[in-house]
């Protein structure tokens, strides 16, 4: 992956996934801290719940410690866990496209593009149809204008279509993803 130029904490930044529920902010930096000296670090928590989402984010003060952990395997509090380099939000700041999940089978192209639209200009809301049944396959596309209502969307927090929640995630750019 190239990384950008800049700050080292941009570089030294790291994800951490695949998490037990029970590992704490505490544990996770005892763990690392073995790589060298954290300047950061959480576990991401549901805003609702405070439980733990599985994954989380450190820093490390020196960038030579990120690729001692991309080095080997890891285990903490019984799971394998999942370390990678944080991918910089600069990377992301131009996707304007949304993935839509989990889709009640109710919703209507037009009830789609209306639910959607409250958070900003669409240009374009596409729900993914079955040729066969003439149903649609339980996901969609979403397209804004303008990434400020992308944000909107994201800082909404849940999201609920006929009284099912559904899922919505950021699409990166083909050209953002490949190294």
């Amino acid at each position: 992956m190239n990384l950008p130029a800049g700050s080292t904490h941009v570089r030294s930044k790291m994800f951490i996934g695949g998490l037990n529920w029970d590992t704490t902010d505490d544990t996770l930096k005892a763990y690392f801290e073995q790589f060298g000296r954290i300047t950061n670090c959480m576990i991401m928590r549901d805003m609702e719940t405070g439980r733990s989402r599985g994954f989380g984010f450190l820093t490390f003060e020196d960038v030579s410690s990120v690729n001692a952990v991309m080095a080997r395997e890891h285990h903490l509090d019984g799971k394998t866990i999942d370390p990678k380099r944080a991918i910089p939000r600069s990377d992301t700041a131009k996707t304007d496209k949304l993935f839509v999940r989990a889709l009640p089978q109710s919703c209507t192209q037009e009830s789609f593009r209306a639910y959607w639209r409250q958070f900003g200009s669409i240009t374009d809301a596409t729900l993914m149809m079955d040729k066969d049944t003439g149903r649609h396959r339980g996901f969609g596309f979403v397209n804004y204008e303008r990434r400020e209502d992308v944000e909107k969307v994201l800082q909404a927090g849940r999201h609920y279509m006929d009284g099912q929640m559904v899922r919505r995630c950021l699409l990166m750019p083909v050209s953002k993803a490949l190294p």
